[in-house]
């Protein structure tokens, strides 16, 4: 989860909109992409990944932030946006599983691939704070237990 466990514990000036200007023009969503996928040689993998990742960026350019800073609100906005159907081409309602599955497991993994890779200032991960501020986030994280209950 990192050094922090909720946002308000973050001093400021480890808040990760701070980096802001460092990440102007960066697409770090394409690196974990290339490094992540490269391990499944799946065509199915490969979309589902680039399609989390591109509607993680344009929600987080709506939102006036780019796509390696969310904060934990950030992350609930983006869930339930695609629950809901107000995050992707056709504007329709999505099932939990298809969240956790389809965008859910990229965007954790984004995240925790952020904490490791030291030229990256993530002392924190804004998805786990989201689970823990409990909402939809925290259904989807349940989900996840569950599945991994399963295997």
């Amino acid at each position: 989860m990192g050094v922090y466990k909720d946002i308000d514990s973050v001093p400021t000036k480890y808040r990760l909109q701070n980096h802001e200007p460092a990440y102007t023009g960066r697409d770090v969503w394409a690196d974990y992409f290339e490094e992540k996928t490269a391990v499944f040689n799946a065509k199915s993998t490969r979309d589902r990944y680039e399609k989390a990742g591109r509607y993680l960026q344009n929600f987080m350019r709506e939102a006036g932030r780019h796509h390696a800073l969310a904060a934990p609100e950030h992350i609930e906005r983006y869930l339930t946006g695609l629950r809901d159907g107000d995050i992707g081409r056709r504007n329709q309602s999505r099932k939990l599983q298809t969240v956790y599955f389809e965008y859910f497991q990229p965007l954790e993994g984004f995240y925790t691939w952020l904490q490791w890779h030291t030229e990256h200032p993530h002392v924190y991960h804004p998805v786990l704070m989201a689970v823990v501020e409990g909402g939809f986030t925290r259904e989807v994280w349940d989900r996840k237990l569950e599945q991994n209950d399963k295997r």
